[in-house]
């Protein structure tokens, strides 16, 4: 699998000034995906 996707990711959030989304995203998106959770569920978080 190519890493192209996650290196665009990182550069438009950084070009959106998101340091805390850039630093969390990954962890967030693993526990969603250990979770089955779809991209609105991981998106909007009901904690």
């Amino acid at each position: 699998m190519s890493d192209a996707p996650q290196i665009l990711l990182n550069h438009r959030l950084k070009s959106l000034r998101l340091p805390t989304v850039l630093r969390e995203y990954g962890k967030l998106a693993k526990q969603a995906a250990t979770e089955g959770l779809d991209h609105v569920q991981f998106l909007v978080p009901t904690d």
